[in-house]
């Protein structure tokens, strides 16, 4: 264990015990399921029902670890309790309930960092701030509030230790993440955890937040069927953001979108068609749509929360992305694996074949089955087949912005799924594609011209 990463721990009180129970559960997890697969090789016909109580053990393990120590780990199991097209139900059920309904903190708690933070008595500023919070997550918690002029707000306020504790979290995860990787060749998340640790930080900075949710506003401003809240400057700092309050039902409540009298396969239609606008024609999007931060209100219309986590893609890099998608698209194995270079993935060899199966996994599976989400089968195929291909011809160099834009499609694969989203990928992609594919064929001759 490397020295600074051991002074990092002792800075935080009970730094050390969080690597320790960190370490503890990524052990308990593992080493269960490795028995569980000697026991079948072994000829144990009991496989299936032990996976199953290893699976739901393992997440209300992993939930119980979270809910402790609170932080980064939160957030971990933020995402994969979106991952309902990708892990055992048994995870998405556990660890769904930590997406915005993490135990709160007493609202007593905030109150010398608000007076620090405003400069002034919050009760100047506020003629009410709820005691209960509208939903407490990894970073911050949110509460309904009312300034003195009547407005209606929600107030988000980061918790006061949280910057220390994701510091020193960043470092276990790499640890264990290295870890993991030596005890199994295939499952090596290092590049992952490099991008976590770009851009959490980002997310502790509400000024960013509120900078990137005025732009997205502006960009969505067009469309009657999405809202993005508008940040009240005056009041917002590094660590509170003011905006207005937005009710609404969360995204994946099939029940409550059909009581507002809202088609949730609309829902995943609508959700698909503004992340494709997002990232394809204004090259800026939303980074963490999980379902948390994704309500809808009457109309329908899609709210769209917490821009901690948003990214400007390049004017050419955005222009690469509709390159490969549309390679994706046609099925062109030798285009697909030249616009993936093109985009700056580096491969061992000159071979397609591993570009060609990213593609696969990437978007190519869901479009050609017209599916807008992956389904067991089709990850029994690509578990069974990207190992082999991978270590053929191994992927040596990913940009971080695939990263982003595939995490995105992740996050809203898992709410297609829950939503029973009948999405035609491509039908959705091509009038972006044409967009795009317009736009950089102008950028590329103004730049001839001049």
């Amino acid at each position: 264990m490397s020295g600074h990463v051991e002074r990092a721990r002792r800075r935080v009180p009970g730094g050390r015990r969080r690597f320790l129970a960190e370490a503890a559960v990524v052990a308990r997890v593992y080493a269960g399921y490795k028995a569980i697969q000697l026991a079948h090789r072994l000829g144990d016909r009991r496989t299936a029902a032990r996976l199953e109580r290893h699976h739901r053990r393992s997440a209300e393990a992993i939930r119980r670890l979270a809910v402790r120590l609170e932080g980064l780990p939160i957030k971990v199991c933020q995402f994969l309790g979106s991952r309902a097209d990708v892990l055992p139900e048994a995870y998405v059920e556990v660890l769904s309930t930590l997406q915005d309904r993490v135990p709160p903190r007493p609202l007593a708690a905030f109150m010398p960092m608000l007076r620090a933070e405003l400069g002034r008595a919050p009760d100047e500023v506020f003629a009410e701030l709820d005691a209960i919070p509208l939903a407490a997550a990894s970073l911050a918690q949110v509460h309904r509030g009312r300034l003195r002029d009547g407005r209606e707000v929600a107030v988000k306020i980061q918790y006061p230790d949280i910057a220390a504790l994701v510091a020193v979290d960043l470092r276990n995860f790499a640890f264990l993440v290295r870890v993991l990787a030596r005890l199994e060749r295939d499952l090596d998340f290092q590049v992952l955890i490099e991008e976590v640790e770009k851009y959490v930080p980002l997310e502790l900075d509400f000024v960013h937040e509120a900078a990137n949710a005025a732009r997205m506003r502006a960009s969505l401003a067009g469309r009657a069927d999405v809202l993005v809240p508008a940040v009240v400057s005056e009041f917002s700092t590094d660590r509170i953001l003011v905006m207005d309050y937005t009710p609404g039902v969360r995204v994946t409540d099939v029940e409550g979108l059909r009581a507002l009298g809202a088609d949730p396969a609309d829902i995943a239609r609508r959700l698909i068609d503004v992340f494709c606008e997002q990232i394809l024609v204004h090259g800026f999007f939303h980074a963490d749509p999980h379902p948390g931060n994704i309500l809808v209100q009457p109309g329908p219309r899609l709210v769209l929360l917490d821009f901690g986590l948003a990214k400007a893609l390049p004017p050419a890099f955005r222009a690469g992305i509709a390159r490969l998608t549309g390679a994706i698209v046609s099925g062109d194995r030798a285009a697909v694996g030249a616009a993936f270079r093109a985009l700056g993935f580096r491969t061992r060899d000159a071979s397609d074949e591993s570009l060609w199966y990213l593609g696969e996994a990437f978007l190519g599976w869901a479009i050609r089955n017209r599916r807008s989400y992956a389904d067991p089968a089709m990850i029994a195929r690509f578990g069974a087949d990207m190992p082999r291909i991978m270590r053929a011809n191994p992927v040596v160099e990913v940009p971080s912005d695939v990263l982003l834009v595939g995490r995105v499609l992740g996050l809203l694969s898992g709410i297609g799924k829950q939503l029973g989203s009948q999405v035609d990928i491509a039908a959705t992609l091509l009038p972006y594609l044409a967009a795009a594919g317009a736009s950089s064929s102008g950028a590329d001759a103004e730049v001839a011209r001049s």
